[in-house]
């Protein structure tokens, strides 16, 4: 087992490769020379095993040689499980204390790791636990014998302040804002969209960090809504008498990849159209020019962050259909996820009273509120579909 191999990078790190290559060359790992012993060994029917944080940073070289098995970050309840069952007594045996001194809530532990972590694993969650530690041994070292309770509205003395504040689901639905969903190597995260018009020229302005890939998104999205002016009752005239600014927040960390494609596409036409989404929904896909929404990697991290934050619907490409297994089930079974296959279902799914043309008939539905029961224009069946789609756990 060789750990590390995503560090290999520049001259430094050549030498490296180049031997690393000649261990997994079937013919060169039989007559391998281990210069530090001075032994020859045969290499030949050995299983090399290599670990990287991020396949990124691993050379092309060495890549085109291995076969790649991902091993996904845990999800929170895992992680209050493994500390648990195993990191807390752990720690509490390194510091020479027993149950007896100190317990845990597991409330307590998921605030640890929702607001004083940030990983995939649980190493930071294990430096969290010891500082506690730490502390209960201090007190006991200085005579005050009292058990410490640890609840989840008792961490800061331990802590201090929380390092963390993640992205919730709002309380009101807005124009021009929406919750997209990204993954990251500590697991997914709410990316927040923000979009206002303003009087212009009908540029496009962007402002976060972007990489080119999103920037390309940003530019489809917006032609995909001014095709669908007609449907989305905007005005022609808005497109060349408004400006609009989509904007990411955290703007110091840079943001890139396909998959925040029907986030700003949806923020576009909110702002032109002057329909609130709905503040419950966050999504995650990319938009072709022809309105298809593509496949995007991360679902099983982007639906519990979703879950995290208190989401309850997730849009997702139906072509990630496949990967549903892969999202826990006690998240299956609290997130209401919901397939799109155009940017027309991700209208009609996360805005107000929007009009979507059937494709087979040519007939119109008008999707309306949750506390109304009007639908015109639209035949009985195809109307009691569409709201029972939109009103899915609502």
């Amino acid at each position: 087992m060789i750990d590390g191999v995503d560090r290999l990078v520049g001259e430094g790190g050549l030498g490296v490769v180049e031997v690393l290559l000649e261990l997994l060359d079937p013919e060169d790992s039989a007559h391998f020379t281990d210069h530090y012993l001075g032994l020859p060994v045969d290499l030949s029917h050995a299983i090399m095993l290599f670990c990287a944080n991020s396949l990124d940073m691993v050379p092309d070289s060495l890549q085109e040689r291995l076969e790649v098995i991902e091993v996904p970050g845990y999800a929170e309840d895992e992680k209050v499980e493994i500390a648990r069952r195993f990191l807390l007594p752990r720690q509490l045996q390194e510091h020479g204390l027993s149950a007896r001194d100190l317990s845990i809530s597991n409330e307590a532990l998921a605030d640890m790791v929702r607001y004083y972590t940030l990983e995939g694993g649980v190493r930071g969650l294990s430096r969290q636990l010891a500082m506690i530690c730490r502390k209960v041994a201090h007190a006991r070292a200085t005579g005050h014998t009292r058990k410490h309770s640890v609840s989840a509205n008792q961490l800061e003395p331990y802590l201090g302040h929380r390092l963390f504040s993640p992205e919730m689901v709002g309380k009101n639905d807005e124009v021009g804002v929406a919750a997209g969903l990204a993954w990251t190597a500590a697991g997914g995260e709410i990316l927040m969209v923000e979009a206002l018009k303003m009087p212009g020229s009908g540029r496009v302005m962007t402002t976060g960090q972007l990489g080119e890939v999103m920037k390309e998104s940003v530019q489809a999205a917006h032609s995909y809504v001014r095709s669908r002016a007609d449907m989305l009752e905007i005005d022609a005239e808005s497109f060349a008498n408004y400006d609009i600014h989509i904007h990411f927040p955290a703007a110091g960390v840079p943001k890139d990849g396909p998959s925040a494609g029907i986030t700003v596409g949806l923020v576009i036409a909110s702002v032109l159209s002057d329909r609130p989404i709905r503040h419950d929904v966050a999504m995650s896909g990319e938009v072709s020019l022809r309105g298809r929404v593509l496949q995007v990697g991360g679902l099983r991290e982007k639906a519990l962050a979703a879950h995290r934050a208190g989401f309850r619907s997730m849009l997702y490409p139906a072509a990630n259909e496949k990967d549903l297994d892969d999202v826990p089930k006690d998240v299956r079974e609290k997130l209401d996820l919901v397939p799109v296959e155009t940017m027309d279902d991700v209208f009609a799914l996360a805005l107000h009273r929007v009009i979507i043309p059937q494709s087979v008939s040519g007939n119109f539905i008008i999707e309306v509120d949750d506390d109304s029961d009007l639908v015109e224009d639209a035949p009985h069946d195809n109307a009691e579909a569409m709201v029972a789609k939109r009103g899915r756990k609502r």
